[in-house]
């Protein structure tokens, strides 16, 4: 059985579904939880009008899911279709791929059913009725749902359930349920709903009967946040009380497999530090983050705060990347002193500062599990800094994880690359078409750019949080059924000026919360109501609320002036010292050894601190993309050239020569050829 192919037609206005009310159609549905402080727009309610991330939606609808989805349902370029199609009966084979592969699909349907909440193609609804048939066939009546142990079961073999913690049952299924609560809010069919019932039933069976054993197999926990998003949607309080389980059964694990890699040598609520494989850190505390909006523990919100804050204090990449180690070890295990206590660690968090440029892991599904995060933790805190964290992380952490056209990936993402430097490393540095070892980053990073827009916007009660700067339009409700409509006009983050105009507005007083980067200064931002100035409370990392009647026609003009600025990193960043970095307002910027002179090496190429600065903005095409790329004087050191093996020598300190460096987008790079690229550069 083939994929339909996607044609896509003009998009359409979303058709309600009966009996659930506005912001219950939501990506993440917060509307009635009650330790939430906001909730979002319904996943039609907001649309691109152009921009960067307009355009990014753009080559997700038209090329990035397409190709995506022909690359998964051929056999000769990805098993995952082929699996489903084994497992339910309508193809003979055996497994083929790594355990994962079965939720990485869904991924990638869930990417599918966000492009139809916006267009409703016919076209893309059959297809997701034939892949549901499927999914829904390979399934266990019992619930279980894992190719992997599938397949050879329905053959005769005796395999069983959890045979190894690294197959990734519990994730794959965690996908299915949040594929699921996408796909029945958007469509008001329950026909992947029904599935994901059962799957969570079987985890909440299995909690009750071997919870021990659920336990040591929470191996990127995304059944965490789908069975929140189950609950949400039923009002079961069984699902509740599973996601709550979930949690205190970690303490479960016996010693000798609990690990800081996994997260579970301790119990949740004694956590102080980020640890171990980032991508299964992010998940877990993500879900439990769904778990207090939901039941408002304090015991989990406080180490949640406490990790969040090591994270974005201490073990985060200016790029907003997460992750940052491929191999390692934990000292930190039941006796630190003893070696039988240490356990390896791997595209891992590392210590405090630990920030390698060269090594950088920052596996992509890590910073978009970072991204998950940090929304959940501006929706219990209302705290503008997670919202600033989120938009460095989406321009600077996630957008690099596909290429600009739509069809190559990394799966790590270093922050300096030199052909010089030839340590073999297990992942390319270099965008390729196709991971087949681990092909989970690509179809995580193309549902997260469908996904998009849902994060722009918020509402509460007589409020709405504009999260973030972005052409785009707001057409939604409030639970009351009161309609708000407004739009962004903007060429954010290539410039400042925010430009929001009320098209409908209720009759009584609404307060709209303007976010201020933390990274901008409060003169350089000016708010204007229909071209007369105003003064609400500017503080850098705070939202700057304007409450009052809007009418129809309303003007607001939110200005930040912002330009191209140079940054250092705290000393205790071995790698970074003596360093910088360009910004330009949430963008990083990198030198790529495409844009240097003939003759000039990147290695050999400083920033001077003699004189401040000057750059020069210029739109430029890369790929099919445009950039705004900032070209300043830079600096070219007059050295001799390194000899093989040689490891030291005197210093030389001819002086060097000054050359016009160009520097382009972090996310753009890696779009043309197999260049060499850093984010930091020496300053002298």
């Amino acid at each position: 059985m083939k994929l339909l192919p996607l044609h896509l037609s003009a998009i359409a206005a979303l058709v309600a579904v009966t009996g659930v009310r506005a912001g219950e159609k939501a990506l993440v549905d917060t509307t009635r939880s009650p330790h939430a402080l906001m909730y979002m727009p319904d996943l039609a309610d907001v649309r691109w009008n152009g921009g960067l991330l307009g355009e990014r939606f753009d080559v997700a609808r038209t090329t990035m899911i397409p190709h995506m989805g022909e690359l998964m349902s051929n056999p000769a370029t990805s098993p995952a279709w082929d699996n489903y199609l084994i497992a339910a009966g309508l193809k003979q084979g055996r497994f083929r791929g790594p355990p994962f592969n079965d939720g990485d699909f869904l991924k990638w349907f869930e990417a599918l059913v966000q492009v139809y909440a916006l267009t409703r193609d016919p076209k893309l609804e059959a297809q997701m009725d034939e892949i549901i048939a499927v999914v829904a066939k390979a399934q266990r009546e019992d619930g279980y749902l894992h190719t992997q142990t599938i397949i050879p079961q329905r053959a005769g073999e005796q395999t069983r359930e959890f045979a190894d913690r690294e197959h990734f049952e519990t994730y794959n299924m965690g996908h299915l349920m949040t594929a699921a609560a996408v796909h029945y809010r958007v469509t008001g069919k329950r026909t992947l709903l029904e599935p994901a019932i059962k799957a969570a039933d079987y985890i909440e069976r299995l909690c009750r009967e071997r919870p021990q054993e659920l336990a040591r197999n929470a191996i990127c926990p995304s059944h965490y946040m789908g069975v929140i998003e189950i609950y949400r949607i039923t009002r079961d309080p069984r699902y509740l009380r599973l996601g709550e389980q979930l949690i205190e059964i970690r303490s479960l694990v016996p010693p000798a497999e609990g690990s800081d890699h996994n997260q579970d040598r301790m119990p949740f609520r004694q956590m102080t530090e980020a640890v171990g494989h980032a991508v299964r850190a992010n998940y877990l505390y993500a879900g439990v983050a769904d778990v207090f909006a939901e039941n408002g523990d304090r015991s989990l919100f406080q180490p949640l705060a406490t990790l969040a804050d090591n994270v974005a204090g201490k073990k985060l990449y200016i790029t907003g990347m997460t992750g940052a180690i491929y191999d390692g070890a934990s000292p930190d295990g039941v006796d630190h002193t003893q070696h039988k206590y240490i356990r390896t660690i791997h595209q891992a968090y590392g210590r405090n500062y630990q920030l390698p440029n060269l090594t950088a892991y920052n596996e992509t599904c890590a910073t978009i599990g970072y991204g998950m995060w940090l929304w959940r933790m501006l929706a219990v805190t209302g705290e503008a800094a997670y919202a600033d964290q989120f938009e460095q992380t989406l321009y600077n952490g996630i957008l690099p994880g596909i290429s600009l056209e739509g069809t190559h990936y990394f799966y790590v993402n270093a922050l300096k690359k030199l052909h010089e430097f030839d340590v073999p490393l297990r992942w390319s540095r270099t965008r390729e078409a196709n991971i087949p070892a681990s092909f989970c980053c690509p179809p995580n990073v193309v549902r997260t750019i469908a996904e998009m827009h849902n994060y722009v916007y918020a509402l509460s009660p007589d409020t709405v949080w504009v999260n973030l700067y972005a052409a785009s339009t707001l057409d939604s409700r409030w639970l009351d059924g009161t309609p708000i409509k407004l739009r962004q006009e903007t060429d954010y983050p290539w410039a400042g000026a925010v430009r929001i105009v009320i098209d409908e507005a209720p009759g009584r007083e609404v307060t709209l919360k303007l976010r201020v980067p933390g990274w901008i200064r409060s003169e350089a931002v000016t708010v204007k109501v229909n071209g007369l100035p105003v003064s609400p409370t500017i503080q850098p990392g705070t939202y700057a609320d304007l409450r009052r009647h809007w009418k129809k026609g309303d003007v607001v003009e939110f200005d930040m002036e912002f330009k191209p600025v140079l940054w250092e990193a705290n000393p205790l960043v071995e790698e970074t010292v003596d360093q910088v970095a360009v910004k330009y307002g949430p963008l990083v910027y990198c030198i790529e050894s495409n844009d240097l002179p003939e003759g000039v090496a990147l290695k050999d190429v400083a920033v001077s601190l003699r004189s401040p600065a000057t750059f020069t903005a210029r739109r430029e095409k890369i790929g099919p993309a445009s950039v705004l790329t900032l070209t300043f004087e830079a600096l070219v050191l007059q050295r001799p050239a390194w000899q093989p093996g040689q490891l030291y020598r005197e210093f030389d300190d001819k002086p060097p020569r000054t050359i016009a460096l160009k520097a382009v987008p972090y996310y753009a790079w890696g779009n043309r050829g197999d260049t060499e690229m850093s984010v930091w550069l020496p300053a002298r």
